[in-house]
């Protein structure tokens, strides 16, 4: 069973991806929304989410979700200083 330290880091590394994929399509088109990329991240972290709910029953899902929001304003505020 991983701990909540290994929670938080697969999140977060979910989180980065997110991001990039979400920058990476603001320089592409000019916006940062709907990330084809990021479509492909949420099928990965959805099948994390599976492994590890089956891990350990006590997961929660809610909060691993959570930690892993873009906040959006902030990349807009990035893109139009690119």
């Amino acid at each position: 069973m991983l701990s909540r330290k290994y929670y938080k880091k697969l999140a977060e590394i979910f989180k980065h991806g997110y991001e990039e994929s979400y920058k990476n399509n603001g320089l592409e088109t000019g916006k940062i929304e709907n990330s084809s990329r990021g479509c492909e991240i949420v099928e990965m972290q959805w099948k994390l989410i599976e492994f590890l709910k089956a891990d350990n029953p006590r997961f929660d899902e809610d909060t691993f979700i959570k930690a892993m929001e873009v906040d959006f304003k902030e990349l807009n505020k990035w893109l139009d200083t690119e």
